[in-house]
């Protein structure tokens, strides 16, 4: 306790002081910057409960790597609640059995702590709610609203917002409520907690001006002060677009072993991944999921035919992908919570070592990683299932890893790097991925940028209208935040990950490179493997979203709308038949 420091230690002394008040329940939301020791904080909190009160704290997060972070576990493991791979599922309510084992379970817990509350949705803090009282009973109890257990909130909501749903702090519909709810009724619980805010930054405490362009982006601000010292950070590529992929990875070797590459999508992930394996001296190794598919025998064909299209939509699988490439050396990620106690969570990233086969030599039973603290772990197969369509289903038996030289920025948020590659530019998508990426990195000297685009520097103005409320209500000494409206230069890409481009050499008025736009434009493949003008034509045709909506909207020739459905999804084209229908409007017209 004597390490926490003023802001850490009001926090901790207003949470001991409910927890021995009986007659009281805490409900209070921590907030504060990405470095503040929120994860220190909540450790020496689940201490005192533990050698004071004797009892015990349930620590959860939504993400598998943020809840190792807390020595917790995943929200829908703590909670047993329902999981889709799609779509947000409906609540439903546990077995006599289950209840029962939870019941024993969390009976001796005194305190709830969710951490990463940013990625938590309105739905599943509905869900944690009507869990809770499920458990403890108290659905028809005055101010029932979490079993009556003190729960204790922490997160930043101008960091990464949960996926395709909304924030806690938004008032859940008629619509979602009855969607997902199966009932009309709801309740604004988010209004329940009380507020408290970290101010003091302890993760860039050594690099001053490294915290103050952190706290201005993460409110959406950006200054030209700022704009240059990022600049003076990126990698300088001497190389043509086609050999900047090379050079990365040149580049990315030479750093610590432990460095990682964050990136805003999985395209630039494939990529990187892909090029970084091409590196590794030694034979590839494929690891071919078994799937065993649940449906009548004249199905099967066409559902194998599903599976292979699906092989670029992991978000349709589970998360788990039907071919993983690796070699001896290659860097993975788990994808899978094996082992919490063990520290073998999503995200946790190891280098595979050996890999061991069947007796016949066959089939690969085993794969061991050492981890980043050198423990030597033995991985096989999981089972998983999903669905492919109503009712018919796939069991997957697969490896939970991938290769892990580039991740999403979504996997990041929650831990902390000494040495980081990022490209932060236009493949920037949503509100607060800039700050979530830069957060992560404790000097500007571990910082190695790809690329900076100021005008992805986003905040989400619904979450900066919810703190200058809390902090009106229960803070009214901080001051109201500030967000500019004002659009930041923006700055092009120094395109890396391109197979196939086009050069334009339209220039926008600046003598910097980034001022060259590099196209990206995707291959087209005829049926017969063999290329023509009309290939050509239509891959930069089809680049523009424009042509290709009017050819889907207006419906001028099946041929065509059949390219451009072929063009989206990456698929083999019968470009003889785009080219017979031209042939004939032409004949027509003359």
């Amino acid at each position: 306790m004597s390490r926490l420091n003023e802001d850490q230690k009001r926090v901790f002394d207003r949470v001991c002081e409910v927890l021995q008040n009986k007659n009281q329940i805490l409900r209070l939301y921590v907030s504060g910057e990405g470095g503040t020791g929120k994860s220190f904080l909540i450790e020496t909190i689940k201490h005192w409960i533990e050698i004071n009160l004797k009892k015990v704290t349930a620590t959860s997060a939504p993400t598998g790597i943020a809840a190792c972070n807390i020595n917790g576990l995943t929200i829908h493991r703590t909670f047993q609640l329902p999981v889709t791979h799609e779509s947000m599922a409906k609540y439903t309510h546990l077995s006599d059995m289950i209840l029962k084992t939870l019941r024993e379970k969390l009976k001796n817990v005194e305190l709830f702590i969710i951490d990463e509350v940013s990625m938590i949705s309105n739905v599943t803090m509905m869900f944690i709610n009507l869990r809770l009282c499920e458990i403890f009973d108290t659905t028809d109890t005055d101010d029932g609203f979490f079993g009556r257990k003190h729960i204790l909130l922490f997160g930043d909501l101008l960091q990464l917002p949960p996926v395709k749903e909304q924030f806690s702090s938004v008032i859940m519909s008629r619509p979602e409520i009855q969607k997902y709810l199966s009932t009309m009724g709801g309740s604004d619980l988010w209004r329940l907690f009380e507020y408290d805010e970290l101010l003091i930054n302890m993760r860039q405490r050594c690099d001053n001006t490294y915290r103050e362009i952190l706290s201005r982006i993460r409110i959406g601000l950006v200054t030209d002060s700022d704009i240059n010292v990022l600049q003076s950070r990126k990698i300088n590529f001497k190389g043509s677009c086609g050999e900047r992929l090379n050079e990365l990875c040149t580049y990315m070797n030479q750093l610590p072993v432990d460095t990682i590459c964050l990136l805003p999508t999985c395209y630039l992930c494939t990529t990187l991944n892909t090029a970084m394996l091409d590196k590794i001296n030694g034979d590839e190794i494929l690891l071919i999921a078994e799937d065993d598919v649940d449906c009548a025998p004249a199905m099967k064909k066409k559902v194998h035919k599903i599976l292979k299209d699906k092989d670029e939509k992991v978000s349709e699988t589970a998360g788990i992908e039907r071919v993983i490439a690796l070699k001896i050396g290659a860097k993975m990620m788990i994808q899978r919570n094996i082992d919490i106690t063990l520290g073998l969570v999503n995200g946790i990233i190891g280098i595979v070592i050996a890999i061991h086969r069947s007796v016949d030599g066959n089939r690969i039973d085993s794969v061991t990683i050492v981890t980043s603290d050198n423990k030597q772990v033995i991985i096989t197969r999981v089972d998983i299932k999903f669905e492919v369509f109503h009712k018919i289903v796939v069991h997957r038996k697969q490896f939970p890893f991938s290769l892990s030289y580039g991740i999403i920025v979504h996997k990041s948020q929650g831990i902390t790097c000494k040495n980081a590659m990022m490209d932060l530019g236009t493949s920037v998508f949503t509100d607060g991925q800039v700050y979530v990426g830069l957060s992560r990195v404790s000097t500007l000297e571990g910082l190695h940028l790809i690329n900076f685009n100021p005008a992805s520097v986003t905040a989400n103005s619904g979450a900066i209208a919810e703190y200058n409320r809390l902090r009106s209500v229960f803070k009214s000494q901080l001051p109201q935040i500030n967000s500019s409206e004002k659009k930041a230069v923006k700055i092009y890409d120094c395109r890396w990950a391109i197979p196939h481009i086009i050069d334009d050499v339209q220039n926008y008025g600046c003598a910097e490179p980034e001022s060259i736009v590099t196209w990206k434009i995707y291959g087209f493949c005829n049926d017969d493997r063999v290329s023509c003008y009309a290939n050509v034509t239509l891959q930069c045709a089809f680049r523009c979203v424009r042509i290709r909506q009017q050819i889907l909207k207006n419906r001028v020739s099946n041929a065509l709308t059949d390219a451009v459905c072929a063009y989206a999804e990456r698929k083999y084209c019968n470009i003889l038949a785009v080219r017979r229908s031209v042939e004939e409007r032409f004949e027509e017209r003359t």
